[in-house]
């Protein structure tokens, strides 16, 4: 429920920027167009069960909140940190249904659902999922990286 309730917040905390954001159609149909590409590379990189890949997915500074509202920062802890969950479930197949995009200055705002299906070893599959907002920061050569990652299981 705290985690639930911190989403919520920072929700409440964008939404004035956001009500405000008048992006170009053109620039915003960009943004969501790199954005789908590193959805795909993100559900192929777990159904890789590549961690080095996913967080490739991530800017150098990314940030994942995990489950137990523990906060992951950087790509080299996040690919650490995924390889773990991989290794407890094997492959991964990932959901990704963006519900909206919005574009403020570098940084786009994604929200959606996500799910995953996973079969651990000796236990039968097991699927979990609800409600995201992902935030995406341009990077310098113009492509979009995951910035901040915040996955709210069970909503």
């Amino acid at each position: 429920m705290k985690l639930m309730h911190g989403t919520l917040l920072l929700l409440l905390a964008c939404a004035p920027p956001l009500a405000g954001q008048t992006a170009p159609p053109a620039e915003l149909a960009a943004a969501r167009k790199a954005i789908e590409a590193g959805n795909v590379a993100y559900k192929a990189a777990f159904l890789a069960s590549d961690a080095e890949a996913l967080a490739r997915v991530y800017d150098a500074g990314g940030a994942r909140l995990n489950e137990g509202g523990k906060v992951i920062r950087g790509r080299q802890a996040i690919a650490r940190d995924v390889a773990r969950f991989l290794a407890e479930v094997g492959a991964v197949r990932v959901g990704i249904e963006t519900a909206e995009v919005w574009l403020v200055d570098d940084v786009a705002y994604e929200t959606g659902a996500w799910s995953y299906a996973f079969h651990p070893k000796g236990k039968a599959e097991q699927r979990i999922g609800g409600r995201y907002v992902t935030l995406w920061k341009r990077q310098a050569d113009g492509g979009w990286r995951i910035w901040a990652d915040m996955g709210v299981p069970g909503t």
